[in-house]
């Protein structure tokens, strides 16, 4: 600022002297005293227009500078606040909703805004939506080469853009097909979109839209805001990856890929004090692999490894989307079944049964029978607390396993 200052006196001062010199040094005499106070009037007139020009013109710049300090300051809190929340965050696209909520918040004239992701078919697929029916957008994917950083670009996608007026520009440039869904969407109520690409590891990853209800809404500063805005959340976005992979580690048995048994306790504490706080009930049953030590003594451990993964498999398959299991060590599973009595349980384990029986573990030419073992403890009937219903649960399965032995 203080540099703006000088520049504006020195150029006051500069552009005086010269018409200064020139009338002392240019003209003569006798036109001096014939026209000298015209001219001086002049002087002065023109020094003091060209000094109101310089300093309207600096005073704007000032205003501009201080302007644009301030929104990214604002974006900058913005991405801070959602770099705080990703701790908390339960799901990208709760992330991605917040993303976009903090864009359309720090844009001046945005009412509404989409986020899209690219998926593996190079579609962009809507993630996020303010001020439009998500229902509406759900089964409508974009390809790549129709969206508008595409179209506008000439096929660049690393440049933002202002489309002026959406519906006409989509009605130019798209398919019949694409554009009645869009138009089916309610997606023309916006009048004006900026769009700019999210990179991560400098790789398109998606794209952000803020849309206003006027065609002049935007401005071509605001472009520079919305990029330097999708710059800093690609940082957010790829630091919620790497923390969900770790988290997906940290749950989940590498060999099976089912939760383990330190995220199964977690889940059965909030599944219990739910049971307990409602009065519901369900059933806690152990499994144990009756022919695990035979197939690694007789196939080697890889084998008994694939073992391991049928059962898991079978779990999955014949699981509710209410139940919870997991590999609780070595050849031990553990599952708990939401409102599930003793009855409910056994056509469970009868339809996993059946499912082995079909889909025996094939080597060498030869097939393995998956036989296992199980013991239900019921809640609240069984014990009031996990330790109890694992032990109850667990002898019992030992009982089937014995028993299972001397009829075989």
């Amino acid at each position: 600022m203080k540099r703006n200052i000088s520049i504006f006196i020195f150029c006051t001062l500069f552009i005086y002297l010269i018409m200064l010199a020139v009338y002392v040094f240019l003209l003569s005499a006798s036109f001096k005293l014939e026209h000298g106070l015209l001219i001086i009037s002049f002087m002065t007139l023109v020094t003091l227009s060209i000094c109101y020009g310089t300093y309207r013109y600096l005073t704007l710049s000032i205003r501009i500078q201080n302007m644009n300090h301030a929104k990214t300051k604002e974006i900058l809190e913005s991405v801070n606040e959602i770099s705080n929340s990703v701790l908390t965050i339960e799901n990208t696209q709760q992330l991605f909703q917040l993303i976009l909520e903090k864009a359309v918040k720090c844009i001046d004239d945005a009412k509404m805004g989409s986020l899209l992701i690219l998926n593996d078919h190079n579609e962009l697929k809507y993630k996020a939506m303010v001020g439009y029916d998500f229902e509406k957008f759900r089964k409508v994917n974009l390809k790549l080469e129709d969206c508008f950083l595409y179209k506008y670009n000439d096929g660049d996608t690393t440049k933002a853009c202002i489309i002026r007026n959406v519906e006409e520009f989509d009605k130019k440039n798209l398919n019949k097909e694409t554009y009645e869904k869009l138009h089916n969407a309610d997606a023309f109520i916006t009048k004006a979109a900026i769009s700019a690409p999210i990179k991560v590891d400098n790789k398109f990853y998606g794209m952000i839209n803020v849309d206003s209800d006027k065609c002049d809404g935007f401005t071509d500063i605001d472009i520079s805001f919305i990029e330097y805005f999708a710059n800093q959340i690609s940082t957010v976005i790829k630091n919620h990856e790497l923390l969900e992979k770790m988290l997906y580690l940290l749950r989940h048995d590498n060999l099976t890929d089912i939760y383990n048994r330190y995220h199964f306790e977690e889940l059965f504490e909030s599944t219990f004090n739910r049971a307990e706080r409602y009065n519901e009930s369900f059933s806690l049953v152990m499994f144990d692999l009756n022919n695990l030590k035979m197939t690694n003594d007789t196939f080697g451990h890889q084998i008994g490894d694939q073992l391991i993964q049928r059962f898991a498999e079978g779990l999955k398959m014949n699981a509710r989307k209410t139940d919870i299991f997991a590999r609780f060590g070595g050849d031990e599973f553990v599952a708990v079944y939401l409102y599930a009595d003793h009855d409910d349980v056994k056509r469970i384990t009868d339809n996993l049964n059946k499912y082995f029986l079909e889909k025996p573990l094939c080597v060498h030419n030869m097939c393995i029978s998956i036989q296992f073992s199980y013991g239900i403890a019921h809640f609240p009937s069984d014990g009031g607390d996990m330790k109890t219903l694992l032990k109850v649960a667990d002898d019992r399965m030992y009982l089937h396993k014995d028993k299972m032995r001397l009829n075989s």
